[in-house]
């Protein structure tokens, strides 16, 4: 079985080699003897100071190709003979997967069109203004569809390395490879990952002048009037300017980021959950606690407990 990972500039090298290592470690102490040894290969368009790449071509043919996490979040732009090639694998019957915001990559070749997808949840509104065809779901971890693979955040690639392990060998040999690497296969979700740090679809002095008062004042009693005003304008404009801004109306962004600055709390202090929604300008437990197990899939104790400072 052969899987190409493709180095393109900024890939986060830690992941690039880390998806070589748990594929070599599963060969040397995991995998079954009547299951066949997965060879991985660098590729890339051209030679690499780092990494012993093989040019890419389209003559070879993998069974999987792995995009794996890239920093910096403009560099989803490639050449495009990387698209041809990767839609030429995919004719070729590969599976085409992808960690972080290597989806961007793979919708670039029209491939996920219809299709469900993941991505590194900071990213959500950008895959969505970019990719309005693809059916985005951040809240999942991993997603599968007609031989793509789309995998969520940075360390997303070692839940892909495991399912394309099970996908291809068994769930036997992937749970000894993640009790052996002390691995949780039980993430499914991003939710609980989440935090709302702003990304800006247009830039607004005014709106990022408001979200900074918003943070500051979380405990007054905030609407979206007495934010119109401290910029002088009309209800409507302002909310039309906010959602063009951010992807998100005022009262949603507020409700956002009262949860995150729960969720800074909870694992910070002590303070109980009733001090804790007043602080952050709530006075009914009871509708916080609904909304914050709505947007993180946790209560705030189970939060608590899975995220909790211990040093």
């Amino acid at each position: 079985m052969k899987i190409a990972i493709l180095i393109l500039k900024n890939v986060l090298k830690s992941a690039a080699f880390g998806i070589e290592d748990i594929f070599m470690i599963n060969n040397n102490y995991c995998k079954a003897k009547d299951e066949q040894e997965i060879k991985t290969t660098f590729v890339s368009l051209e030679k690499s100071n780092i990494f012993d790449t093989k040019i890419l071509n389209f003559e070879d043919v993998y069974d999987v190709v792995i995009i794996p996490p890239k920093l910096r979040d403009n560099c989803y732009i490639v050449d495009k003979k990387i698209i041809k090639w990767l839609v030429f694998q995919h004719s070729k019957n590969a599976i085409l997967a992808s960690a972080c915001i290597g989806s961007f990559i793979l919708a670039q070749t029209k491939l996920l069109d219809n299709k469900k997808a993941t991505t590194h949840w900071a990213y959500e509104d950008k895959f969505k203004k970019e990719f309005p065809n693809i059916k985005l779901d951040v809240d999942k971890i991993l997603i599968e569809q007609k031989n793509i693979i789309t995998a969520g955040g940075i360390n997303a690639y070692i839940d892909l390395c495991l399912y394309i392990v099970e996908k291809f060998h068994s769930n036997r040999t992937a749970t000894q490879l993640a009790n052996l690497m002390i691995i949780d296969r039980g993430r499914v979700s991003q939710k609980s990952y989440k935090s709302f740090s702003t990304i800006f679809l247009y830039d607004d002095k005014e709106i990022k002048n408001i979200i900074e008062w918003m943070k500051n004042n979380l405990n007054e009693q905030i609407s979206v009037s007495l934010l119109a005003q401290k910029v002088n304008l009309t209800d409507k404009t302002f909310t039309r300017r906010f959602k063009k801004a951010i992807n998100s109306s005022p009262i949603q962004y507020l409700k956002n980021l009262r949860v995150e600055k729960a969720k800074e709390l909870l694992i910070s202090t002590e303070k109980k959950l009733s001090e804790i929604t007043l602080e952050i300008g709530y006075f009914d437990e009871n509708s916080f606690r609904k909304l914050f197990k709505k947007q993180t899939s946790l209560n705030p104790k189970e939060y608590r407990k899975k995220f909790k400072q211990t040093l």
